[in-house]
């Protein structure tokens, strides 16, 4: 019987060390081919940049030149994703947390996305409960702006313009939510199977989305999509309070 078991050990312990070198071997060939790529798109988001201002040039090539920097900026913002996506998967993204309070928190990533070329067509409104104002949260603020960003990013790419987003909070309890819901077409019914029922064949891209699960769920939080009414999606994040 001692045998057996320690048989059966030594078979579970080389079966981990296996997983554990197969998952670190993915998440640096990942961080390696992020690294890679990030020079060169630098250089065509630079060149594109320069062509797209170019007073010299016809208004038709600038026009190109602006499409180039633009879907060169979504290139490097997948990069991004699925750099941050296998690092949370694998524990290799570090928490810095610490204490922030909600209303000027929120204020902040609301003006910043607002004034930046990625709300073009959109527009934004922050609705706070006065008893959330000053509630306070032990969080990375850079990983949960991300997480907030990635859902404005979601209503603004997959509507057409105009969209209106909103923000609400609430809170009961010792939890609060935060509630970002807006005018669009609202999740597809693939998107939410996903998203409820784990990704399969044929999985509609959702990388966005689930490094909100992810971020959500290293914070001791969770995340719920659903249907806003009557028009449009609606995401509800829920966390802690400290």
């Amino acid at each position: 019987m001692a045998k057996k078991l320690n048989q059966t050990s030594a078979q579970l312990q080389k079966r981990n060390e296996i997983i554990s070198r197969r998952d670190t071997a993915r998440t640096n060939w990942i961080a390696g081919v992020s690294h890679d790529i990030r020079t060169p798109l630098s250089l065509i988001l630079g060149w594109a940049e320069q062509l797209e201002h170019d007073t010299a040039l016809s208004a038709k090539t600038q026009q190109k030149a602006q499409r180039i920097r633009i879907q060169s900026e979504k290139i490097r913002s997948l990069i991004e994703d699925l750099n941050l996506t296998s690092k949370l998967q694998y524990g290799a993204q570090p928490l810095r947390c610490h204490s922030v309070i909600l209303g000027p928190f929120l204020r902040r990533i609301v003006a910043e996305f607002y004034d930046s070329p990625l709300a073009n067509g959109c527009t934004m409104d922050l609705q706070q409960a006065k008893d959330t104002e000053n509630c306070s949260l032990c969080i990375d603020s850079a990983l949960m702006t991300r997480a907030i960003e990635n859902l404005f990013n979601n209503s603004i790419r997959h509507n057409a313009a105009p969209v209106h987003v909103t923000v609400q909070t609430q809170h009961s309890h010792g939890i609060l939510q935060i509630i970002i819901t807006d005018t669009g077409t609202g999740y597809p019914p693939a998107v939410l199977h996903a998203l409820v029922h784990g990704e399969g064949e044929n999985t509609p891209h959702i990388l966005g989305l689930h490094i909100v699960e992810q971020i959500m769920e290293a914070h001791g939080g969770e995340v719920r999509f659903t249907q806003n009414v009557p028009n449009g999606a609606k995401t509800i994040l829920t966390l802690p309070l400290t």
